[in-house]
């Protein structure tokens, strides 16, 4: 008898403790490599029809790269703003184009550039990657004037 006791005593506090318990995350949506390829090899398309070689960089949702292509004759810059770009539009989930102007004097983020070890990019070419209302991951695209690059990064996101 006092082994059934302790049996349903442990069995009450087990549930207890598991009723209590936080539920465990959900993990964090992010883009596959199928998809960023896809974004890439739109962004590839529309650099090679501008005439304007580029560097694409895909992040997913937390900013870490997923992928980084370099186009022959891109500028050499490109190589570290690409990155750049996806992983401020990750990190602050707007484009890097909106970051900016919020980043402006008397703007809400003045002096954000300022912060995170000089990670932070505020000129157009990285836009946040959304699916459903939540990002998933980002772009960022260099190489050309910043029209240009923003115009890449629009086309790179069609279909996503």
């Amino acid at each position: 008898m006092h082994c059934d006791i302790d049996a349903q005593l442990i069995e009450r506090l087990v549930t207890a403790a598991l009723e209590r318990r936080a539920l465990p995350a959900a993990p964090t949506p992010s883009l596959t490599l199928a998809e960023a390829e896809a974004i890439a090899a739109r962004a590839q398309a529309a650099s090679a029809a501008m005439g304007v070689p580029m560097v694409i960089a895909v992040a997913d949702a937390t900013g870490a790269q997923i992928l980084f292509h370099r186009m022959e004759g891109s500028l050499p810059a490109s190589a570290t703003l690409a990155p750049g770009k996806a992983w401020t539009a990750a990190a602050f989930r707007m484009g890097t184009d909106e970051l900016g102007r919020q980043a402006q004097p008397g703007g809400m983020l003045f002096g954000v550039e300022a912060t995170l070890d000089g990670r932070v990019v505020l000129f157009g070419g990285g836009l946040p990657v959304r699916r459903g209302g939540t990002v998933i991951g980002a772009v960022g695209i260099s190489g050309g004037t910043v029209d240009e690059d923003m115009a890449i990064a629009r086309q790179a996101l069609n279909g996503i």
